[in-house]
């Protein structure tokens, strides 16, 4: 058997990441629609890339798997309402002097394996020591932890990447990798389910309080910017709005989300396409009825700014969310898992 080789990235591998992508993804499901465009807008063009951080593994001179990692500070996967304010400007505001790098606590790091693929035959014989290669490289960055799979992910720069979208982890039709992550001893974690709504044709329930709301409310909008440089480059393929029910007496928001279409220029997700950031949920278990009806008010109108289809996460633990977002013809498409394993320290 040919000797193989693992390395970090080097320029010339950009076309063989994109090859091992789309066979990886192919054994899943439908082959992704990327280009060589697509993955260096998405990975490599972003300010915090760091070739170190992908490894590459060749077989014979050709690369058959990749993975990418990352280390930093724990993140929650579900911020609390309105916290997550402070990184974004109005369009109409941009205060440059906001621009400060955000100041990042150096103890307690965990690992994220942001990506791993490998193509059908060979890939499968490095797809092993290619993780424990990466595992090696993050416990001596200080990485007590790591973590597979993105989930609604905002800081790597992979949301909206075909066919990551929101991010679910792991998908569960993935099981080469599952396969993987259960023999190298990584514990599975909750479910997190892909919701889908078809904008066209589109008709939101109806209701005595949403005939009510929309007598004494207004929709609004806004663009956004990121002003946290981190998070600029990770969504800078994005347009993302913030949309909100506002009471037209008391001027109280009574709802608003956020709404991320793919900005015309960038290359890496589907203009078709948009996702539904649910993180300003006053409750993140459930939807009240501002929030339900200016979800509902929102879809209809997207068929007209030619998107058509919406999609959102959420964990397969929120069964009342769930079941809110069936109501307004979510379909759950697909279910993922994240997977977890202690690092040991590499001192």
């Amino acid at each position: 058997m040919t000797e193989s080789i693992i390395r970090p990235f080097r320029n010339v591998d950009l076309p063989c990441l994109v090859d091992v992508w789309i066979q990886h993804w192919s054994c899943v499901g439908i082959a992704p629609p990327v280009s060589m465009a697509t993955i260096e807008q998405a990975i490599l063009a972003r300010t915090f890339f760091d070739p170190q951080t992908l490894l590459v593994a060749e077989i014979g001179g050709q690369v058959q798997a990749w993975c990418h990692f990352a280390v930093g500070p724990p993140k929650s996967h579900q911020p609390r309402p309105f916290e997550s304010e402070s990184e974004f400007e109005d369009a109409a505001n941009l205060d440059a002097t906001n621009l400060d790098a955000t100041n990042l606590d150096a103890t307690n790091l965990e690992g994220r394996l942001r990506a791993i693929c490998f193509s059908p035959d060979e890939g499968l014989q490095v797809c092993d020591p290619l993780l424990d290669a990466a595992e090696r490289a993050m416990a001596k960055m200080d990485a007590t932890k790591v973590s597979v799979g993105l989930v609604r992910d905002r800081w790597d720069g992979y949301a909206g990447l075909p066919p990551i979208g929101h991010g679910i982890g792991v998908p569960a039709a993935d099981s080469r990798t599952s396969s993987l992550l259960s023999r190298k001893g990584y514990n599975r974690g909750g479910a997190i389910a892909r919701m889908v709504v078809n904008t066209s044709p589109y008709r939101p329930p109806v209701s005595r309080e949403a005939l009510q709301l929309r007598r004494t409310t207004r929709l609004e909008h806004r663009l956004r910017i990121p002003t946290d440089p981190r998070l600029a480059s990770s969504l800078s393929h994005f347009d993302i709005e913030r949309h909100q029910t506002t009471n037209h007496q008391t001027a109280e928001v009574l709802s608003q989300f956020d709404l991320w279409s793919s900005d015309v220029e960038a290359q890496v997700m589907n203009c078709d396409n948009a996702i539904l950031d649910l993180s300003l949920q006053k409750e993140p278990a459930r939807l009240n009825m501002a929030e339900t009806f200016l979800i509902g008010s929102l879809i209809q109108r997207l068929a007209d700014r030619r998107v058509y289809t919406v999609e959102t996460a959420v964990d397969g633990s929120q069964t009342e969310l769930i079941g809110q977002l069936e109501a307004l013809q979510f379909r759950n498409v697909e279910q993922g898992y994240q997977w977890t394993k202690q690092l040991v320290s590499a001192s």
